[in-house]
């Protein structure tokens, strides 16, 4: 069975190739914020457990240790309620964010791909037409996320 040789016109191969990189960095960018969240929350814990033990004197007494224990329990309990609720929130954002990224690159590579067929066939109208549409709706979406705003953690 012979394979065809069809090529791709290099204004799509230059198209596919930027939406490609677009979207590794969008992946970057995204591993890069969950990464510094963690490393908040990580923080917070430990700055957390620290406080709570800090003040108490040395002692070999485990009961003069457990009003702090109790209270580091009822401090945990609450930082981790909120932790869920911020990371419910940022991975909403997050989702917002990359589905963003991704309209706007799929919006240059429509732009892109239509450029490359630069003939009048049919065809090439047809695909002119379709990019055309899909490039408005990507448009739509990227305004409809910009009039969200964004809320840090």
């Amino acid at each position: 069975m012979k394979k065809a040789n069809a090529s791709l016109p290099d204004g799509l191969t230059g198209a596919n190739v930027a939406f490609c990189q677009r979207l590794a960095q969008l992946a970057q960018e995204s591993q890069q914020r969950w990464l510094e969240m963690g490393q908040r929350l990580a923080s917070d814990s430990s700055g957390q457990t620290l406080a709570a033990f800090s003040p108490l004197p040395p002692t070999a007494n485990w009961q003069d240790a457990m009003p702090a224990m109790g209270e580091l329990a009822r401090k945990r309990w609450q930082t981790q309620l909120e932790a869920s609720q911020a990371l419910t929130h940022a991975a909403l954002q997050e989702q917002a964010t990359l589905a963003a990224g991704v309209g706007e690159a799929m919006c240059e590579w429509f732009k892109h791909a239509n450029g490359a067929a630069a003939d009048n066939s049919p065809l090439a109208q047809m695909w002119s037409v379709m990019t055309k549409q899909m490039a408005a709706a990507c448009a739509a979406m990227q305004d409809a996320n910009q009039q969200g705003g964004r809320h840090d953690l």
